[in-house]
C-alpha cells in the first residue's frame, strides 16, 4: 500500500478533511497531521512542529505531497501576513532537502501559491490596513502593471497619481515587501525542482487579474 504524506495548505475541510475521505476510497495511505498542529485563518501553524513531523513520516514514505504556504507560513491567509526575511522563509524549506538526501526514493509533489490581491475593502484575509487601502492597493497593482506593459490613457494617469498620495508608504513598503520574499521563496522552490529535490512543483495564482502584481510575477 503505497504511502503519501499530505501537507494541505491549510485547515478548511477542502484541504484537510475532503483529500482524506477520497484517500479513504482508495487503497493508498494517506498521512496527514494532526489537526492541533494546524493553524486557524490568521494565525499561523506551528511551522517547527510540521517540519519534524514531515521528517519522521517522510521515512516509509512513497510520495509527499506539499503545500509551501503551509510548511514556510503556517498556511494561506499567514503567507499574506508574515513579517519574515526570505533566510528564514528559505530556512524553512530546507528540510525537504534534507528529506531527498536521506530517502532518495521518495517522490516529491509540492504547490505554492503566487499572493493574490483582492479588489476590495477587507481585512478577514488580509492585514489590517486592507480595510481601509484594498481596493486602492489593487488598483495601484493593475494600473503601474499596465503602464509598463501598454501605457495609459491620461485618466489612467491622472487616477493613478492620486493613488499614489492616497496610500500611505508604509502601507505600499509592508505590501510590496512582503511580495518580494513570497517572490523569492517561489524562485527558490523553482530552483529546488531544477536540482531534483522536487520532482512535481506547481504555482497557481490567487484571485488573479488581467494586469497587476500577481500578473507581473506570474510573467
Amino acid at each position: 500500500m503505497p504511502k503519501i504524506v499530505y501537507l494541505p495548505l491549510d485547515e478548511r475541510p477542502c484541504n484537510y478533511g475532503y483529500p482524506q475521505q477520497l484517500a479513504a476510497m482508495t487503497d493508498l495511505k494517506l498521512v496527514v497531521p494532526e489537526r492541533p498542529l494546524l493553524g486557524w485563518k490568521k494565525k499561523p501553524a506551528d511551522t517547527a512542529a510540521l517540519s519534524r513531523w514531515l521528517l519522521k513520516e517522510a521515512q516509509d514514505a512513497d510520495y509527499l505531497i506539499v503545500s509551501v504556504d503551509l510548511l514556510v507560513y503556517g498556511g494561506i491567509v499567514p503567507s499574506r501576513l508574515h513579517g519574515m526575511i526570505a533566510e528564514e522563509c528559505l530556512r524553512r524549506l530546507a528540510v525537504l532537502g534534507e528529506i531527498k538526501r536521506s530517502r532518495p526514493s521518495v517522490r516529491i509533489h509540492a504547490f505554492n501559491l503566487i499572493m493574490r490581491v483582492p479588489d476590495n475593502d477587507t481585512d478577514e484575509e488580509e492585514p489590517d490596513y486592507y480595510r481601509l487601502y484594498g481596493k486602492a492597493i489593487f488598483r495601484y497593482g493593475y494600473l503601474t502593471d499596465k503602464r509598463e506593459r501598454e501605457g495609459l490613457s491620461d485618466a489612467e494617469e491622472r487616477e493613478l497619481d492620486h493613488l499614489q498620495r492616497q496610500i500611505p508608504d508604509g502601507v505600499m513598503r509592508d505590501f510590496i515587501g512582503r511580495r518580494r520574499v513570497n517572490r523569492q521563496v517561489n524562485q527558490h522552490v523553482i530552483e529546488l525542482a531544477g536540482q531534483g529535490v522536487i520532482d512535481q512543483l506547481i504555482i497557481p495564482l490567487d484571485d488573479n487579474a488581467l494586469y497587476g502584481f500577481s500578473s507581473r510575477e506570474q510573467q
